[in-house]
């Protein structure tokens, strides 16, 4: 049974382990390596591995070299049993999807690969290389970060275009881009597995990148839970507030239930963290925002 990524079914054309039944045929054929074979959208060939240049709107940056090599081998014994996914440049091939199969392909000593060819734009390259790694889960959560900011700063789309693009919710992808606002030493252990994504976004709460090294350490020496860093987080947050308001709520530990369910509704309202400040008969409201646009989606339910 396959694994449900979350993606929309609109977006299954794009991917290659979701070709058409006439494409899934043309692969199983024989005579693969003679054939050029026109679909509606595509075309089945055998390229030249030689011919194929990397995708410049790749999302993904980091290769696991003990798993290329189990793919190399496979390769050598049986080849490419799934083609890879290529565009057109000139007199070129430019990758799309299927990046470690065309790797393994060229450490096997292959001459060609199967692949289906595509008639497609930049930013429609840009998005199946996303889906595709999506799809597999193969981005890791800075990667995908990147990879959806470039989709706004380059192709001027928002977090709600860009969430129905890849098909996830837009509070998904405003999360995904608080990451990138993590130091970078932070990032690294992100890539390198040594934070999980739940790790990630928790720190990314956090506006002190000190304080987020220093718990990233915790993490990674103290095998800490997600649920043990957001208690520590939550903890830190609320020491922070108590010092902005200058003590002002000092040696309160646990806020009254009624501020507690005001800020559970404003925060599922807003899709963003709601704080409810008491100051005596006073206080204030703090919603977050991971941006500008976050900012600005936030002002229109406000209207």
């Amino acid at each position: 049974m396959s694994k449900k990524t979350g993606l929309g079914k609109g977006l299954s054309a794009l991917i290659p382990d979701s070709l058409s039944v006439q494409e899934t045929s043309l692969i199983k054929q024989s005579k693969l390596e003679q054939d050029t074979i026109t679909t509606l959208e595509s075309e089945l060939r055998q390229v030249p591995i030689a011919d194929i240049d990397r995708n410049p709107y790749q999302p993904r940056t980091v290769f696991d070299d003990e798993k290329l090599a189990e793919l190399t081998t496979s390769v050598q014994e049986v080849g490419v049993l799934q083609p890879i996914l290529l565009r057109e440049q000139n007199d070129r091939y430019e990758l799309i999807a299927g990046e470690r199969r065309w790797l393994a392909a060229r450490r096997a000593g292959l001459s060609s690969i199967p692949a289906v060819v595509r008639r497609i734009k930049d930013i429609e390259s840009f998005e199946q290389a996303i889906i595709e790694n999506l799809h597999r889960e193969d981005l890791n959560p800075i990667d995908e970060a990147v990879a959806y900011h470039r989709l706004m700063d380059e192709f001027s789309m928002t977090q709600q275009q860009v969430a129905e693009k890849v098909g996830r919710s837009r509070p998904a992808i405003s999360n995904s881009l608080r990451l990138l606002h993590l130091s970078s030493d932070v990032q690294r252990l992100i890539i390198d597995g040594a934070l999980s994504a739940g790790h990630a976004r928790c720190l990314a709460g956090l506006t002190d990148r000190k304080i987020q090294e220093k718990l990233a350490s915790r993490i990674v020496s103290e095998a800490l839970s997600v649920r043990q860093l957001e208690a520590i987080v939550s903890d830190i947050q609320d020491e922070n507030v108590n010092d902005s308001k200058q003590k002002a709520i000092s040696g309160m530990s646990v806020k009254e239930a009624a501020y507690l369910e005001v800020e559970k509704i404003l925060s599922e309202r807003f899709d963003t963290k709601v704080s409810v400040v008491s100051r005596g008969k006073r206080g204030q409201i703090l919603i977050e925002f991971a941006d500008p646009d976050d900012l600005q989606r936030i002002f229109n339910i406000l209207e």
